[in-house]
Order: C-alpha cells, then structure tokens, then sequence
C-alpha cells in the first residue's frame, strides 16, 4: 500500500498545524451541537409535549397522524420498517434533553432514534400511563449546523487565513535552518564558499547551532591546515636525505659485489620518493585552488599516454565530444584523479583497462574499468587515508590513491562510485 512520505520538517510542520485545525474545528462543532441542542430542547418540548400527549393516547383505531403546529404527529404501534435510524439516546446527540425535557411535561419516551431516509425524522418511544407504548414521529429539531452557501463561504475563508498562516509560520521556522542545512552542506567541501548565512531573526537555537558550527569549522580547518603543513614539510624534509643516500648509492663502486646492494638502495629511495609524491598529492588536493578551466578529454589523453602501455592493455573511449570542460576545476587535480584511478586498476585489478569519457546531457561522466574483482571490503573504509584492503598488503603503495580521489571529487561537486559485475570492475566519477 502507497503511504506518502513526510519527511522534511516544513511539511511536518504544516501536517501538524492543519491536524491541529481539524481537531479543533471538530471539537468546536461538537461544542457548538451540544450548546444549541440545551438550547433547543426546552422550546422544543414545550411546542410538541401537548400534540405528543394527545397522540399517545388516542384509539388505534384512529388516524395515525394528528396535525401540530403545521406538521403531522406520525404514529405507530410498531417499530417503524424501512427506516435507517441512528440513536439519540445520549444527552450530546440532543434527545436525552429532549427526553427529559418531555418528561418533565408528562410525556415519558425511553427511546430516541433519528430516521435517515428520505426527509430527517425524529421518533420517540413514548410510554403512556395505563396505555401500550407507541412511537410517533415529528419533524427534526433545528440543531444540526447545516451546510448553506454562506456557511460554506465563511468555512473556505478561514481554511485559507489557517493555511496562510500555518505557511507563513512553518517557512519562518525552517528557512533558518534550512539556510544552516546549506551552509553546512557548502562546509563540507573544504574551500567552499560561505556566503549563506542564517538570517539574525532566526530562533536562538537555530542561531546557537550556527555558532557552533562555526566554531566546529574554524578548528577543523585550523586542524587540516596544520596536518598540511606537517605532511608538506616532513615530505619536503625527506628529500633532501634521500638524494643524498641516492647520490652515495651512485657514487660507490659498481662491482658485482655491491650491484645488489646498490638495487636495494635505489628500489627503496624510489619507493620513498614515490610516498612522497602520494603526501604532496594528498596536501594538495585539499589546498590548491579551484580556478582553473579545464578540458577534461586532454588531461585523460595526456595520462593514458603516460602510462605507456600497449593498446589492448589501456585505451580511453570519448563519446560525443572532442572538449569535455569543466569550469572552476584545477588541471593537476583532475590530472591525480585520473592518474590514481588508472593506477589503482592496474595495481589491483587486471588488464585490459578503459578509459571512458562522455556527457550525459546533465553531468560529465569518467568511467575507469578493469577486469579485476573489485575493493577489497567496504567502499567506505578504502576512502579512508592510509587505508587498505588484505589483497593489497603486497603491492606497493601509501594507501592514498582513492582518498585523493574522493577529496578531489568532493570539491569538484561530483560523486565517485564503484560498482562490479561480470563484466568487471567500475569506478564512476559524475561531474555535474
């Protein structure tokens, strides 16, 4: 069964509000039935208690109506067929006062029901001293609210004026936090622009939670820019003595006693270098500026061409465009993106890879595939810095080649995703 969601807290909001007037119209109504019927009993009885007496005690012989007040007095010995009644026994439904009204004038009915078909009728059960009990019937008491033109037209004003209201009020209430929402979700990339600010008649606590937040973000970027400092100057740090040990390694003597020796060396300065290069992209995909414009398609062919590897092994595939731009984008950031996801499926996967580029009339799309098994574990986790899966203990590498990835996806407003079927493995990126 279809059940409509009501997720955001405006439409919580007006749901409640328009609950709320409904309940209260209600009650009011209820309020309003049960004030008119006291009022309406005693005058009531009063008019028919001599006309219902007079019919309770004539020969059944007799007509079985008697004309009151312009309306006959229906009678019968027998409960009435063929009517759809609803009982008013109770004092809120009105004929418990009628009742006790009837009563007090010598007119004794234990019985009360509204007949529904055709025209409205009342019938009482009325009890006649030393007489059989008989029912008679009269014309419905004016109580009930009844739906007129102008009822109507008053009923649809103040549904308006409520619902203007409930608007009004809701969209005060939530604009605060939805701008906070925004704020927040701009926060979330790191050099975002902050120019949504809470309005200053917003809540207290909206504006409480503001202030927190940036607080939250003033150290948070505070501790992102020391960890870049850090990672930067250790990394830059580490150069120097590795091209020392480099050029040591270069300058002892080439015998066939040392050659093993000397591979050693170089194959673990190379490794170092290569960590570093991983720190340094790691740094500057948080902190290089996105100012730049860039032609997606060249930056790819530019890697693929790198990577140097046969056709069959690595191809890129542009469809329907020869320029795939991107605006506010930086050309070394796109450059590590492609560059660690080819890397990645290479190191991890199993060639052939493809490299997939096309517009989908909406958002840019990169598609990198290989024909390996996939991330190890959870998507979520290899994100992580440093992170990585069991099968890749082996393989050398920093653990920050999709973390790369994912933080320049994020400031290029994208999504990175990954996906595996029997055609292998997928890593999409979508730019919009």
């Amino acid at each position: 069964m279809f059940r409509p969601r009501v997720d955001g807290l405006f439409a919580r909001l007006m749901l409640a509000q328009m609950v709320l007037t409904l309940a209260v119209g209600v009650l009011f109504w209820a309020w309003l039935t049960v004030a008119r019927a006291r009022a309406a009993s005693e005058p009531y009885a009063q008019l028919w208690a001599a006309n219902l007496s007079a019919a309770a005690i004539r020969p059944a012989g007799e007509d079985d109506s008697l004309a009151s007040p312009g309306y006959p007095v229906h009678r019968s010995l027998n409960e009435p067929s063929g009517v759809w009644f609803l009982p008013l026994r109770f004092g809120v439904f009105f004929g418990g006062y009628f009742m006790d009204q009837l009563a007090m004038r010598g007119v004794v009915a234990d019985r009360c029901m509204l007949g529904l078909q055709g025209d409205a009728t009342l019938w009482l059960h009325v009890l006649p001293p030393g007489r059989q009990a008989v029912w008679l019937s009269l014309p419905t008491p004016p109580v009930w609210p009844m739906w007129s033109g102008p009822n109507i037209v008053v009923t649809l004003i103040a549904l308006s004026l409520v619902g203007g209201m409930s608007w009004t009020f809701a969209r005060r209430v939530t604009r605060p936090l939805e701008q906070l929402r925004q704020r927040m979700s701009m926060g979330a990339m790191a050099h975002a622009p902050h120019d949504s600010h809470v309005s200053a008649d917003a809540p207290a606590e909206v504006l409480a939670i503001e202030s927190d937040y940036n607080k939250l973000i003033a150290r948070l970027r505070t501790a992102e820019r020391e960890r870049a400092l850090l990672l930067a100057g250790v990394s830059h740090d580490l150069r120097t003595p590795l091209g020392r040990i480099r050029l040591a390694a270069e300058m002892l003597p080439a015998t066939p006693e040392m050659q093993p020796d000397l591979a050693i060396i170089t194959r673990n300065v190379d490794h170092a270098g290569r960590l570093i290069d991983s720190f340094l992209d790691f740094v500057r995909a948080g902190s290089l500026p996105m100012d730049e414009t860039v032609d997606l398609v060249a930056v790819a062919r530019s890697v693929v061409a790198r990577f140097e590897r046969e056709p069959w092994e690595l191809r890129l595939e542009v469809h329907g465009r020869d320029r795939l731009v991107l605006q506010r984008a930086n050309g070394l950031l796109v450059d590590r993106l492609i560059f660690n996801l080819v890397d990645n499926a290479f190191k991890h996967g199993r060639a052939p890879v493809s490299v997939s580029l096309g517009h989908d009339g909406q958002a840019l799309i990169l598609d990198v595939c290989d024909l390996g098994p996939g991330l190890p574990g959870g998507t979520g986790a290899m994100l992580e810095a440093f992170a990585r899966g069991d099968t890749s203990r082996g393989v050398p590498g920093s653990g920050l080649g999709l973390p790369v990835v994912q933080q320049v996806v994020d400031r290029l407003g994208g999504t990175l995703q990954f996906t595996h079927d029997v055609s292998g493995h997928r890593a999409r990126v979508t730019l919009v």
